[in-house]
């Protein structure tokens, strides 16, 4: 079976990682795979850099995509959630004669500005290769954004969209981009793929894909990497102190709405007023950001609390998990985060709003808690019960993480579902050919 996967990026952290961990994962089981990236930032000889390959028309045809993409925003002002899909950027027969690799089937990531849904219908056409695209968030589903918060324009035609600013009304970029998205999947052999239940609803719910197959599989992690390991080695390597109870959470931009900070801050507010009848508990807490966050002292955290920098690679990013007593997640919209699975494979319990693939991996008693979204109170009780567990009851719960983490996020999981999928598809193109 030879697959061939579309991403924007390869190793660039979130959807991109994921989806170069699954080619990663299928070449170590003996699938051959091959990946075509706009950007690569890998080193491996099996990622095809298209960019470094286009001839002058491509990149004036990027170029142009690139000014147009800047008009809309200076005229429209858009959220940073809002991305124009209505310009194809690479055409099928370019990424076909880059990459001299017939594909058997062909598996689209997160692939704004690089691949549209015209450009998937293309190479359909001309490969025969049946598609997959591998839902990260919802770009797929609507007119252009990736979250859609509370608008559900996307379950019927998308129009007058709330990220569209001044660009806003019936039959405005939103309508246009999702009528043109609709037609050319409507004439394409595609599945839909969603990395979690909570995605998968949104999935069953979307006018795009009306009438198109679609299933769930987890993004898998690297068991290898995040597990367990002592608390005193993970804290020593981050220069942490060995005597706290560790709360950890991860962030890049501390204003960024759908990452809900603010409610992670009102949730530990309300965690330090509860445990006024627990000042030793208090006393021992210590929250520990990571991330590229500019100015950790703003954010005005009731507990001390500690900078740990960027976590570079993976490495290091499990010995965060595996320093910490809780994770907790405060997304309020997201398809992941694939922090959650992490943290699960760590053996780290979660506490996390209902939502993303949470719903999937966080289970109120067993791994961690799961509040109630945009429930600050329900969030903080959650940290309180489980920072309150005893030596036995945490030394349970870090194994049922682990356990439950290789039931559904190992990636001998993940390929075998992606394999039996394929299989199936490929199968089935060829008897309707």
């Amino acid at each position: 079976m030879k697959v061939l996967h579309l991403a924007t990026k390869d190793v660039a952290g979130g959807g991109f990682e994921g989806a170069y961990r699954l080619h990663r994962n299928m070449r170590l089981a003996g699938i051959d795979s091959r990946m075509a990236v706009l950007q690569k930032l890998s080193d491996d000889p099996l990622v095809i850099d298209v960019i470094q390959q286009l001839t002058f028309a491509d990149k004036l045809r990027l170029r142009w995509c690139s000014i147009r993409d800047r008009y809309l925003s200076r005229r429209f002002k858009p959220s940073t959630y809002f991305i124009d899909i209505s310009q194809q950027r690479i055409t099928a027969n370019r990424l076909l004669s880059i990459h001299p690799f017939q594909p058997d089937v062909i598996i689209a990531h997160w692939v704004s500005r690089f691949v549209t849904a015209a450009t998937l219908r293309d190479l359909n056409h001309m490969t025969h290769a049946p598609i997959i695209w591998y839902f990260m968030d919802m770009a797929p589903l609507t007119g252009g954004c990736h979250y859609a918060f509370d608008c559900t324009g996307y379950t019927r035609q998308c129009g007058n969209c709330p990220q569209l600013g001044a660009g806003r009304g019936a039959e405005d970029l939103s309508r246009r981009q999702w009528y043109i998205k609709s037609t050319n999947l409507q004439e394409t052999n595609i599945t839909a793929v969603a990395a979690s239940s909570w995605l998968q609803s949104q999935l069953a719910s979307s006018s795009v894909f009306r009438n198109k197959r679609h299933e769930k599989i987890l993004l898998a992690v690297d068991p290898q990497i995040f597990c367990p390991s002592p608390q005193e080695k993970a804290r020593q390597q981050l220069n942490l102190p060995l005597d706290r109870k560790i709360i950890f959470f991860g962030a890049n931009k501390l204003h960024e709405e759908r990452k809900g900070i603010r409610y992670l801050l009102g949730a530990l507010r309300l965690l330090h007023g509860m445990l006024s009848e627990n000042v030793a508990l208090r006393d021992q807490i210590l929250v520990v950001a990571a991330g590229e966050i500019e100015n950790l002292a703003e954010l005005d955290i009731p507990f001390a609390h500690q900078y740990v920098g960027f976590l570079m690679g993976d490495v290091m990013l499990a010995a965060g998990y595996q320093a910490a007593d809780v994770f907790v997640n405060s997304s309020i919209e997201d398809s992941g985060p694939m922090m959650i699975n992490e943290s699960i494979l760590c053996g780290t319990p979660v506490v996390s709003f209902e939502m993303g693939v949470a719903v999937d991996l966080v289970h109120t008693g067993k791994t961690g808690y799961r509040a109630r979204l945009k429930d600050e109170q329900d969030m903080a009780a959650g940290l309180r019960k489980v920072l309150e567990l005893n030596d036995e009851a945490c030394h349970e719960m870090r194994e049922r993480c682990r356990n439950y983490g290789l039931q559904m996020c190992h990636p001998d999981v993940q390929v075998h579902a992606f394999e039996k999928l394929c299989s199936e598809l490929i199968a089935s193109a060829k008897s309707n050919n």
